[in-house]
């Protein structure tokens, strides 16, 4: 989706530009604390005659997954509750869950403890773009695209304005040039617009007799890109009242949020479900896998798939009875197939002479499996990021600007590498880590001059850390809070848990090998009587 925020902070001077989305919205709501004015530009108008927010059953044109499953990991939470106060009551209001649940993981068929919290993609998104709107009255909000950027008549090192046409606007002469101080894309994985507009403007290429280094890249080289050759189906089921409270959910409907999902075992099987519920009156089921050849269309479909799934235990009795309780007809009320396109990581860490005024967030920057559900943590954890960044420059910021001339030295130049700087270490182990799962499938073609090898010794220590969490809550609450962005990432390497998982290993390991080495010499001795 297209998003442009230029903020233009007339109080001190400041201006500067977004692209839409999640992220674009998060950035946008950051932003408002740092700027006087923020212009959101997207091409949907999402907005009524009366500048109110479509409801949220309006579905997004450009978002395929928007009424699709969503996963939103506790990072979400901590951020938009720390954005937008009111957010619990918003989402309320909707009938919509903010609610302490379990996530009810299986992997392999093994359950997984994981706290988790709920709510809907599209009730998600109604309340930001709703609380957005209603608590930042220096954002205003445009229809349409933006064509480029132009470096800034001060400082060439900077990004000076965007070229923004509104919807409707043919004539490049009715285009507008919105002064910036700071550019950030959300433009998303399929537009991914920055580079595009950087190249031209003549940013992110090496200067006349430059030479790249070997951690530099031209702008039209920072993309890695991957193909996991997934697809996933979505399918939708309308929970009638009265069928409601016959439901065998365990806990109750009322109470459901995620009700199960299974991730399977790359040695075993390549599949992946959820069944979660979805709005006050619906439930939906999306199963997926890796170089999938089936395609559930009908109840009976979805009933034959998750039958078929290779795990260690069986799906449960109670899901199969819920699809036969709320499937009037033997297609449900709507489904989707999805090929995931290829996913990709734009390195603009590495990029050579980037605009020191321009930053990126979500899937702009990367886009990873949909089955690992980090969309949107990834748009909160950018948001985040982009908010410490700029207080940081507030706190060493003795004197605002007090002329248009004097707005480009507003943000000074170290904000671009300190905010790559920090992205990169918190977002990067995203893209390493899912792609290493990925990896674990054959069907995956790798990153150019990469092979499936890659990763190994990752996912050798992922096997052995699964297996220990479903003996060990100490080590499963450890490995929770890493994988949910509320935890340290390097927790799951501590001294504690490298003990345990090696402990583990070799009790397991170690007498499989003995009673194999003894078989080897039982059957020598055997031979040689």
């Amino acid at each position: 989706m297209h998003l442009v925020v230029t903020i233009v902070l007339h109080t001190f001077c400041r201006r500067r530009p977004i692209h839409l989305s999640i992220s674009g919205l998060l950035a946008a709501r950051v932003c408002s604390d740092h700027f006087s004015e923020v212009v959101v530009v997207e091409p949907e108008a999402l907005f009524d005659s009366n500048g109110e927010v479509l409801p949220m059953d309006v579905r997004r044109k450009r978002i395929l997954q928007y009424t699709a499953l969503h996963g939103f990991q506790p990072v979400n939470l901590q951020v938009v509750r720390a954005l937008y106060p009111t957010f619990d009551e918003e989402v309320k209001a909707l009938g919509a869950r903010v609610q302490k649940t379990e996530y009810n993981t299986h992997v392999a068929g093994v359950q997984i403890p994981s706290p988790e919290v709920y709510i809907s993609r599209a009730a998600y998104e109604t309340v930001v773009r709703k609380l957005t709107k209603q608590s930042c009255s220096n954002i205003k909000f445009l229809n349409g695209m933006v064509l480029g950027v132009k470096p800034s008549a001060y400082d060439p090192s900077k990004i000076g304005s965007v070229q923004v046409r509104l919807n409707g606007s043919e004539n490049a002469a009715q285009t507008l040039n919105v002064p910036a101080a700071l550019l950030v894309d959300c433009t998303g994985h399929t537009l991914s617009a920055g580079p595009k507009w950087l190249e031209r403007a003549g940013f992110g290429v090496p200067l006349d007799g430059e030479q790249l280094g070997p951690d530099q890249l031209h702008i039209r080289d920072i993309r890695q890109s991957y193909d996991p050759k997934m697809h996933y189906t979505s399918h939708s089921f309308r929970v009638r009242p009265e069928v409601q409270e016959l439901l065998p959910i365990p806990g109750g409907y009322k109470r459901a949020g995620f009700l199960y999902s299974y991730f399977s075992d790359p040695r075993m099987d390549n599949k992946t479900v959820l069944l979660t519920w979805s709005d006050p009156d619906k439930l939906s089921l999306a199963i997926g896998g890796w170089d999938l050849q089936e395609r559930p269309k009908t109840v009976e479909d979805l009933k034959h798939f998750l039958r078929n799934l290779n795990g260690v235990e069986p799906v449960p009795k109670w899901i199969f009875d819920t699809l036969d309780l709320v499937a009037d007809d033997e297609v449900p009320d709507w489904a989707v197939d999805v090929r995931v396109p290829p996913l990709s990581y734009n390195r603009y860490d590495l990029a050579v002479n980037l605009p020191t005024n321009f930053a990126a967030i979500g899937d702009s920057v990367m886009r990873v499996n949909p089955s690992f559900g980090q969309g949107c943590a990834k748009a909160a954890l950018g948001a985040a990021t982009l908010d410490s960044v700029l207080r940081k420059i507030l706190l060493k910021q003795k004197q605002p600007c007090s002329d248009d001339e004097e707005l480009d030295g507003w943000l000074p130049s170290s904000f671009g590498p300190e905010f790559w700087n920090s992205h990169t270490a918190r977002t990067a182990s995203i893209w390493y880590s899912t792609k290493a799962m990925d990896y674990s499938y054959a069907s995956t073609i790798p990153v150019r001059g990469e092979d499936l090898s890659y990763g190994t010794f990752g996912r050798w220590y992922r096997d052995q850390l699964i297996e220990l969490c479903t003996r060990d809550k100490q080590v499963a609450e450890i490995a929770w809070r890493a994988n949910m962005f509320v935890g340290c990432p390097t927790d799951t390497f501590s001294p504690s848990v490298l003990a345990k998982v090696a402990k583990a290993w070799v009790q397991r390991e170690v007498p499989c090998f003995v009673r194999s080495r003894w078989a080897n010499v039982k059957k020598q001795f055997v031979s040689e009587l």
